[in-house]
């Protein structure tokens, strides 16, 4: 359970970017403080600012002409948070370009795919840095190589990545993906939930906007991919989504090895014990937890009630 977030700004948007960077992260760090990181492009270059903190510790600044900037807050599964390159978002290179990458989610098909297209061992843990193996692996970072890694990975994602022209994909599986256009601000925000998003906006120079009701929701559905252009164009791709959840009960049906089976295990554990830490935040204690899955929730529509309720 980590949290996506960011905001693209294709005009003159008037909004203090650094104060909406930091209450995106803060309010983003409801699904995992044990790293926190952003990516933005300046001066023909694309800078990646990650900390193994929670937001409430660190201070992002980004200069007020940025277009886009992704960010990321870490609930870490897999790769030790202490060394910053196992935290996200993480850089990767094709021959035409620079990206970045940050993944909301779990993956459980990387050894797999290591030996499929013979990717490299690197000295980054992270089960998520497979993704951005994949593009590189391609060389080229266009709609059809995104397309195909996210076909290939086995996980429950949301995926941003930012090239080094400022071009921004969102690509949502069965994670949570909300997006909102100020269209008379000339700008884009989105996070990982609604709650999470307006809680952020509430607190940023864009709440007169909010209040008056000068924006619109941009819906992402499972399967899609948006591209968010300079000139503010958003278009929209399908790739094909297997939705992991049915995994999580079914694994037996789709011939997963015993690694793929114990991993599931494992992040079904981990995901429980993060549901229930967070819990008090929403007026929940673990009991009322354990009850819910008693009665037949999964820990998807758990999560998806703190919000509503939250």
């Amino acid at each position: 359970m980590c949290g996506l977030f960011g905001f693209y700004s294709y005009g003159n948007s008037k909004c203090n970017l650094s104060k909406l960077t930091n209450v995106l992260a803060s309010e983003a760090s409801v699904r995992g403080t044990d790293a926190t990181g952003i990516a933005y492009n300046h001066e023909d270059k694309l800078i990646i600012h990650k900390e193994a903190l929670p937001a409430s510790k660190i201070i992002f600044k980004v200069p007020e002409d940025t277009i886009c900037m992704m960010g990321h807050t870490r609930h870490s599964t897999q790769g030790d948070k202490r060394k910053n390159y196992n935290n996200h978002p993480f850089a990767g290179k094709c021959k035409n370009k620079q990206f970045a990458l940050a993944h909301n989610g779990i993956l459980i098909n990387e050894l797999e795919l290591k030996t499929q297209f013979h990717l490299p061992d690197t000295k980054i843990e992270t089960d998520s840095y497979i993704a951005v193996q994949l593009l590189q692996k391609k060389d080229k970072l266009n709609i059809e190589n995104i397309k195909h890694m996210a076909e290939n990975v086995d996980c429950s994602l949301a995926f941003s990545i930012l090239d080094d022209k400022n071009i921004l994909w969102l690509v949502r599986g069965d994670n949570p993906l909300s997006v909102i256009h100020f269209t008379k601000k000339n700008i884009y925000v989105y996070a990982s939930t609604d709650a999470i998003l307006y809680r952020a906006l509430a607190e940023s120079d864009l709440l007169s906007e909010l209040k008056l009701g000068n924006f619109e929701e941009i819906t992402i559905f499972q399967g899609e991919i948006l591209k968010f252009n300079p000139d503010g164009r958003v278009i929209r791709d399908k790739f094909e989504y297997t939705n992991l959840s049915y995994y999580n009960t079914r694994w037996w049906n789709y011939g997963f090895s015993l690694n793929s089976k114990e991993k599931i295990g494992k992040y079904n554990k981990e995901y429980l014990d993060e549901l229930k830490s967070v819990a008090s935040y929403y007026g929940y204690s673990p009991k009322d937890i354990d009850k819910l899955i008693a009665d037949g929730f999964t820990y998807d529509e758990i999560e998806e009630l703190f919000y509503f309720c939250g």
